[in-house]
């Protein structure tokens, strides 16, 4: 029963199926499975023999004939060689052909052991077809495409001809001085008209020499600043005529460079500008900016005009799309020529507007290898894993099959005791080396014997064990479009033979110890500077390896004059800026503690003074008080750069560099929206402010105080009190808590006040009592991981901070211009979120007493 059962559920199996199943015997015989033979065979299955199956007529899937005797089934049958998937044809001999996938495997029958092979075959006719179809369509669609393409450029050299008839007549009537008025002005119709032709002409036969690859471009390192002003010289009298003004942020004293062909650039250039002016309003702006990211070059061209819908975005760069509602003559093809051609140049255009207000058009393109970014930002939160042989030692592995090359590098590296040289001679030595061994740099030949350098290279960023591994190509080719070629692939950096021993040793240096790694969240800034200037994100700002090189080989010294240096985000700052400075070989010289203070920090200047550093950083105890001690410090020479507030009467880019500063005014609001989330939108709260005259602090307070106002109408803001020393906190909040029994919370403007605001809420027992403030400190923090009374805070974030002044230090010492003001982006903390926001805000492990909480 149970044998009859089994071979049911077999047949059953078998008959449900799809495929036609058979198998094939070496001694000829062929055994039917299914009635499946038939429907895709045309063959009944009691006629399934050797002789039928020789009678159809095969084909491969190139149209070529198929003998019988290579049929999948057959050389399996013969020589035990399993088929998964072959595809081929039979010809019935109608001009139709059944397309078949046939799966063959080696099977032995029981009885006799001989050998015989299981074959499936499906039915794939529908699918091959549509395959075809698709394949068919594809060719047509290419060749009409080329067709559009050969006609477009053929089109345009013909107009070209009588165009020339008409503007050269034309402009021999210009010349004519017996004409009239009249006269002249139809001539200049003629000239703007044809003039306008040619232009669209020429922009015409650059995108069908684009879509028939017939358009080459030739890259070479292009001063862009020189360019830009070329194209805005060109367009000023068309802005003119509009009343648009044409505002070029890029730094007048600054050599820009970037990888592009210089004529197709100025035809970007050109277009953009010209849109930018053609769809501006009466009276509008143009601005354009310019920053370095990463390794391209970030240019920005901003109007003031009718703007994009969002649906758009992508629309503008198809050809001979015209923007919606526009009344501006144009065929749409400008925008997919500056696409095509940035593409073509290694780059990248994008798009961003709002209906009305102006748009936003970005292209980027990459950067000389000298200018590649050294210091930036990275794109990891949390900064890696500590790793405690990496503090004062590094290992390498050089993957090389010279032995001269081996040799050289071996001796060069002997000068270092912290490094350490692995040898490999081939790629696939240095594969398994570069897996087995704890290495922190790989130094990679781009010609090995056996594996391309390249190869190597995607092995290694595929490999989990070794994608995180820097690699540095070292090789002979030194022609600039190979070195952007291999550092756009990924590599760290590039070295070519033959090796120059110090710059190879920066180099090296260089790759080590080149990134910040921990992110700056892409918040929109709100805060604006102490005189109003627009804020510029921290995340822009970077130095590159010639930047470096040349910071490196001055030896400057930097000072650090605080306020205050007794809480956790002053530390913060100071290791920010001190990782920074030396990785651009800046020493720090002092770092002084005012003691919030005043006397004492112009004093702290004297002392710094004399020790003729080169930087001074500092936050400013009295604006007014300490002015002229800094005013000293800059009229001797010492570039200042401020955090978080400026002396009074100091101009930047004249006295002071810049001043950077966390987003007060999204900290302030992030604190309002905590406050009213825990008091449920209603309650009466008081406010403890800053009663100086501190950009940043009243920046706070305005935005915590709009927003309560303007969102939450149901909070009344019942008392206020400022504070001038960080010790009043506890004092200001016990008054408050004494005059409203009834206070529902309490929002301080700085996170050192907010501690002793929580003891006076202690002190008066006051355990339902929501306090809200600025900066992320330990106490603070403690109290939100017990859900204590602070419920939340808007972090600054003092370590970015720290890195950014340090940057700016380099910027001004360089001759870089830099932005007046600079800020990191408002960060929103909670219970739910403090073990994250800590690492980010101070670059370190969360404290072990605060962890304790999260782990209970």
């Amino acid at each position: 029963m149970e044998v009859n059962y089994r071979d049911n559920l077999y047949k059953e199996v078998l008959r449900t199926m799809s495929e036609c199943v058979m198998i094939l015997e070496k001694s000829g015989k062929m055994v039917a499975l299914n009635e499946n033979v038939e429907k895709i065979l045309g063959i009944k299955s009691e006629f399934l023999t050797k002789s039928s199956l020789m009678q159809l007529e095969y084909v491969k899937e190139d149209g070529s004939p198929l003998p019988y005797s290579q049929l999948p089934g057959i050389i399996t049958l013969k020589h035990g060689i399993p088929f998964h998937n072959f595809i081929l044809g039979i010809n019935n001999g109608n001009s139709f052909i059944k397309w078949i996938s046939v799966n063959s495997t080696p099977l032995k029958i029981c009885d006799n052991e001989e050998q015989a092979a299981l074959v499936t075959i499906s039915d794939i006719t529908e699918w091959k077809n549509t395959e075809n179809d698709l394949i068919r369509a594809k060719e047509e669609a290419e060749k009409a495409n080329m067709a559009k393409s050969d006609f477009l450029s053929k089109m345009s050299h013909e107009l070209r001809t009588p165009l020339n008839g008409i503007l050269g007549f034309a402009q021999l009537l210009e010349m004519d001085e017996t004409l009239n008025k009249e006269q002249g002005d139809f001539v200049q119709e003629i000239l703007g008209g044809g003039r306008h032709l040619l232009s669209l002409i020429n922009d015409i036969l650059d995108v069908s020499r684009i879509e028939t690859g017939q358009l080459k471009v030739s890259i070479e390192e292009v001063d862009l600043l020189t360019i830009i002003n070329e194209c805005i010289n060109i367009v000023q009298p068309l802005a003119k005529k509009k009343r648009i003004s044409i505002h070029n942020h890029l730094d007048q004293c600054q050599t820009v460079f970037v990888i592009a062909d210089p004529i197709r650039l100025k035809q970007i250039l050109l277009n953009l500008l010209d849109n930018a002016i053609k769809y501006n309003r009466e009276g509008g702006k143009v601005i354009i900016f310019s920053y370095l990211k990463g390794n391209d070059q970030f240019i920005h061209f901003v109007d003031t005009g009718v703007g994009l819908s969002v649906e758009e975005y992508q629309k503008v760069f198809i050809p001979f799309y015209r923007i919606e509602g526009t009344l501006e003559e144009g065929t749409g093809i400008g925008l997919s020529l500056v696409k095509q051609l940035v593409n073509l140049m290694g780059g990248n255009i994008s798009v961003m507007s709002n209906k009305g207000i102006g748009s936003d058009f970005c292209f980027s393109l990459p950067v000389p290898y000298e200018l590649k970014a050294a210091i930036r930002w990275g794109e990891e939160v949390e900064s890696p894993v500590e790793n405690d042989h990496k503090t004062n030692h590094y290992c390498f592995l050089y993957i090389e099959d010279n032995q001269s090359n081996l040799h050289l590098v071996e001796n060069i590296l002997k000068s270092q005791p912290s490094y350490t040289l692995l040898l490999a001679r081939t790629g696939k030595e240095g594969l398994e080396m570069a897996a087995k061994e704890a290495v922190d740099l790989i130094l990679l030949d781009l010609n090995l014997p056996d594996i391309d350098g390249y190869k190597v290279f995607d092995l290694l960023k595929t490999n989990e064990q070794t994608k995180d591994i820097a690699v540095i190509a070292v090789s002979a080719n030194a022609m600039p479009q190979d070195i952007q070629y291999t550092l756009d692939k990924g590599f760290d950096n590039y070295v070519t033979k033959p090796i120059h021993v110090n710059e190879f040793l920066t180099i090296v240096s260089e790759t080590l110890n080149s990134t910040i790694h921990q992110n700056i969240p892409e918040h929109r800034i709100l805060s604006t500077g102490p005189r109003g200037e627009e804020a510029v994100s921290a995340k822009t700002l970077q130095l590159s390896l010639k930047d470096l090189k040349k910071l490196k080989e001055k030896n400057y010294t930097a000072a650090i004059a605080m306020h205050y240096t007794d809480n956790d985000w002053v530390r913060a700052q100071i290791a920010g800026l001190d990782a920074t400075f030396k990785k651009m070989g800046i020493e720090v010289a002092a770092v002084t503690n005012a003691q919030f203070k005043w006397k004492k920090q112009v004093a702290d200047i004297e002392t710094i003074l004399a020790k003729k550093p080169d930087i001074i950083v500092s936050l400013p105890v009295d604006p007014v008080l300490t002015a002229s001690a800094f005013q000293k410090a800059s009229q001797s020479g010492v570039k200042l750069v401020f955090m978080d507030n400026t002396p009074k009467d100091l101009q930047p880019g004249k006295d002071y560099v810049s001043v950077v500063s966390a987003d007060n005014f999204g900290n302030g609001i992030e604190a309002a929206d905590i406050m009213a989330e825990k008091l449920g939108g209603k309650g009466m709260i008081g406010v403890i402010y800053h009663d100086a005259d501190f950009f940043v602090t009243k920046q706070r307070l305005e935005a915590f105080e709009k927003t309560i106002r303007e969102k939450y109408p149901d909070i009344q803001i019942v008392t206020r009190s400022g504070f001038k020393s960080p010790e009043d906190g506890e004092k200001l909040a016990a008054a408050m808590l004494a005059r409203h029994q009834d206070l529902n919370g309490i929002f301080v403007v700085w996170g050192v006040l907010a501690e002793g605001a929580l003891d006076a809420a202690r002190a008066a027992g006051r355990d339902n009592l929501v306090i809200t403030t600025i900066d992320l400190g330990a106490t603070a923090a403690l109290e939100m991981a017990k859900d204590g009374l602070i419920k939340g805070l808007g972090a600054q974030m003092p370590y970015h901070q720290g890195v950014a002044e340090a940057i700016l230090a380099g910027y001004a010492l360089l001759g870089k211009q830099a932005p007046a003001y600079v800020a990191v982006p408002a960060l929103k903390v909670t219970k739910e979120n403090l073990l994250d926001a800590w690492k980010l805000v101070y670059n370190q492990d969360v404290p072990e007493a605060i962890q304790k909480c999260y782990d209970n």
